[in-house]
């Protein structure tokens, strides 16, 4: 027979390793109701094991590759790439379609504007606009997201070598004929478009066909939530605390744009909810009693409590004086509203 401090050997380890991976699955399964697997979805997932409907991971998994994640429920969103000169539109059923693009330049004429970063939706579109600030210009398939600031084409082709290679405008973004004519047929008022110059810690993720909100979400909701959202990832506790997620109204971001924490990194390790367990070791039946309890029972004896705690370092949080300030500093784009040049006469 094998000796029970052999027994206990075996049994042990396992028992804390199985409760320590459900306490994991647990604590973080109230962040995963939005749709199946999506904890690897938001994390990048490239080293996690998916076994059956639990998640075993790490907790370098658990925040490797990790965005703040906003939803669309439309079927496609954009994501300029101001360092590449690049517009990528993806879509809802996997495809991702590239477009070279001339972004605004930053030059010595004062009424040029340099692109700038955020989370903007495409709120007007028309397909012949003429520019009220630089002598009646045509814009064909004129679609702005960041105030004046759009995407569209302009008279001739001669403008052509600069897509891809250099921003050449005045702040619009430059597109070829029959690609933005293309994006003006398949991207509806409300398309979210991400701009970034090569990082930021939100990205865009399409909800599941035909899911919609619980309930009807203000305009101060909607801010406070992902103001919140953000807030917590970059101060790496995006595992312990609740998260709102929802389908984004887009009539809610301004024309200036949302903040996307452009000039702020998301830390390498988020920190994950501590999870105690106690093991009593009675007889060798192995008993669940918790989702963090394990029972080991021996005989009628109670022999000693073991507890062991699972967690990592802790990231000290800036201190945010009320909702008003949290929502400044975390959903407000701060690079302001963008100047207005009359026409050159």
């Amino acid at each position: 027979m094998i000796q029970n401090n052999k027994i206990y050997s075996l049994i042990l380890p396992a028992a804390v390793l199985f409760i320590s991976i459900s306490g994991f699955i647990g604590n973080s399964g109230n962040n995963t109701s939005f749709v199946k697997n999506e904890l690897i979805s938001e994390s990048g997932g490239a080293r996690l094991h998916n076994q059956g409907s639990l998640n075993i991971l790490s907790a370098n998994d658990l925040s490797s590759g990790l965005k703040d994640t906003v939803y669309t429920d439309k079927d496609c969103w954009l994501e300029l790439r101001i360092d590449k000169q690049m517009l990528y539109q993806h879509m809802r059923d996997g495809r991702t379609i590239s477009y070279p693009v001339s972004t605004g330049q930053k030059n010595n004429d004062p009424t040029s504007l340099e692109s700038r970063p955020g989370l903007f939706a495409i709120f007007h579109k028309v397909e012949h606009h003429q520019s009220s600030q630089f002598n009646a210009a045509n814009m064909y398939n004129f679609m702005p997201f960041n105030q004046g600031i759009g995407f569209h084409s302009i008279d001739g082709k001669a403008y052509y070598s600069h897509l891809g290679v250099r921003p050449s405008s005045h702040g619009c973004i430059r597109m070829k004929h029959d690609d933005v004519k293309k994006l003006f047929k398949e991207c509806p008022l409300g398309t979210l478009v991400l701009a970034s110059r090569g990082y930021s810690a939100r990205t865009v993720a399409f909800t599941p066909d035909n899911f919609v909100n619980e309930r009807e979400y203000s305009k101060d909701e909607t801010k406070l939530f992902l103001a919140e959202n953000l807030y917590n990832i970059l101060n790496g506790n995006y595992y312990k605390y609740d998260r709102e997620r929802f389908v984004l109204n887009p009539k809610f971001i301004p024309v200036s744009g949302i903040y996307t924490s452009y000039d702020k990194k998301i830390p390498e390790r988020q920190n994950i909810p501590k999870t105690h367990i106690n093991v009593v070791i009675l007889k060798d039946n192995l008993n669940l009693k918790d989702n963090k309890q394990i029972l080991i029972t021996e005989g009628n004896e109670n022999l000693d409590e073991e507890i062991v705690e699972v967690g990592s370092a802790v990231t000290s949080f800036e201190n945010i004086d009320s909702s008003e300030d949290l929502i400044k500093k975390y959903f407000n784009n701060p690079i302001g509203v963008l100047p207005y040049f009359g026409p050159k006469r």
